[in-house]
């Protein structure tokens, strides 16, 4: 399993709209194949955090999600309420 650690900068004033097509996103990420760890926001820095994970990797899920026809049918446009947008990829340690 690979995960990415994403954290969004939400433009000012739309956090609210941000975390109400968020359900719908996180819908069409399961469908192709994430699994969503969690999510945590910053409020007072209009930051959006979470991580998603995917058995077959990071990238080729990615493809599949923005491919799908339910990524495609969220609106607004997700990407048009993020002002920037940082991500890492990660591997499981053992523990």
């Amino acid at each position: 399993m690979e995960y990415q650690l994403r954290m969004y900068k939400i433009k000012d004033g739309q956090m609210e709209t941000f975390l109400g097509i968020f359900p719908a996103v996180v819908e069409a990420r399961r469908a192709v194949g994430f699994e969503v760890t969690g999510a945590w926001m910053i409020p007072e820095e209009n930051q959006f955090i979470w991580i998603v994970g995917a058995e077959d990797g990071i990238e080729a899920t990615s493809e599949r999600y923005y491919a799908s026809e339910q990524r495609r049918a969220i609106e607004p446009e997700p990407a048009k309420l993020v002002e920037t947008i940082d991500t890492r990829t990660m591997v499981v340690v053992p523990t």
